[in-house]
């Protein structure tokens, strides 16, 4: 299978292809698990024992002429790293549906899923809501694992949660899209006084009409400022942001996982977010004074109340030990090993997560 004994996975993305700092984390995971971590190539599927796949989205929306060709395409390719070199294909399920693509295309979808011999989660709550949207998955061997935190991973010295001051700062970060719900948290923060607090939102927002709908919408509460950007912000501008701030608003309409609440925490920053997919393990495990949740949609109600508990006296630094990459890195190792050894996709037998690693 594969070169020889040796233990090659193919990520996509990994190293090179990818501008996501958590993919690159994950990778070098994988990689100090014994594994060689190769960066994917739809034509050079024929060495790894592994592939796998974090955002497959071209595969589940693939509805137009032109789309259906490529994803038929690369479906067959697929086929071939299994079926002649004998690959294993792995699917690290961030969300059961793209965002804002929509209506799925049930055909490709379905061949995917039939072509898995492993799935990857990043919480018990995203296997409970990816069994539920898609109950093939249960057929399909899984682990059930962390997302891992940014810590060694920053530009910038750490700086611990800061004292407030009369005035709170808040920031939302990460992509300005639709599922984020930023019109939400404008809406919420109309009534707010900006003598009380500032709310910065700063992304990247690839559709310039939603950017200008904020920006009008921005105009009628004071305590908002938008920065707007048609590229990637740079993570030391994120870093700068963050230690600018108080705490951290993600006022997601859905997620499942959160790459930016953990990003946020790694900086000693409390979050703010809807109880949704991950975020309520995510209190449960560091605790209440670092994640504030929130039900049904934003509400001023909603933000005065985490203001009020940003005021109270609360540890400077949160407890991310159970969010360190190298244990996350040797579940997902072993995983690889299990699945590589069995026949592929034995629908008969579920790999159970190694709970003695979480």
């Amino acid at each position: 299978m594969g070169c020889g004994d040796v233990k090659v996975v193919s990520c996509r993305p990994a190293w090179v292809k990818t501008s996501n700092r958590f993919t690159n984390l994950f990778a070098r995971a994988v990689q100090d698990s014994g594994w060689n971590v190769q960066e994917f190539s739809w034509s050079g599927l024929f060495a790894p024992k592994v592939v796998l796949l974090h955002w497959p989205d071209e595969l589940f929306t693939a509805t137009d002429p032109i789309a259906h060709a490529k994803a038929a395409a690369k479906l067959a390719v697929l086929q071939v790293a299994k079926q002649v070199f004998g690959a294993r294909l792995v699917w690290v399920v961030h969300e059961t549906r793209p965002h804002d693509r929509g209506r799925q295309a049930k055909w490709s979808t379905c061949a995917f899923l039939k072509s898995l011999d492993g799935a990857i989660y990043l919480s018990h709550a995203s296997k409970r809501a990816g069994e539920a949207d898609i109950p093939e998955l249960k057929q399909v061997p899984s682990l059930v694992t962390r997302h891992g935190h940014y810590r060694f991973d920053m530009e910038r010295p750490l700086q611990p949660r800061p004292i407030p001051g009369q005035k709170l700062n808040l920031v939302y970060f990460g992509q300005i899209r639709p599922y984020k719900n930023l019109d939400g948290l404008i809406n919420a923060a109309r009534n707010i006084s900006p003598d009380e607090i500032s709310i910065r939102i700063l992304g990247w927002c690839k559709d310039p009409d939603f950017a200008r709908q904020l920006k009008d919408l921005a105009a009628g509460a004071p305590a908002v400022t938008l920065d707007v950007r048609d590229a990637f912000v740079p993570q030391a501008d994120l870093e700068v942001a963050l230690d600018d701030s108080d705490g951290v608003v993600l006022p997601y309409r859905n997620i499942l996982n959160s790459g930016a609440a953990l990003f946020a925490l790694s900086r000693n920053r409390p979050v703010m977010a809807p109880r949704l997919g991950t975020l309520p393990e995510l209190r449960d495990e560091i605790g209440p004074a670092w994640v504030d949740l929130y039900d049904d949609d934003i509400t001023e109600q909603d933000l005065r109340a985490f203001m009020a508990g940003l005021r109270r006296p609360q540890p400077p630094v949160a407890d991310l030990s159970r969010y360190e990459w190298g244990p996350i890195g040797e579940s997902i190792g072993t995983f690889f090993d299990q699945i590589s050894l069995k026949k592929s996709r034995s629908r008969s037998e579920q790999l159970q997560s190694d709970e003695a690693r979480l």
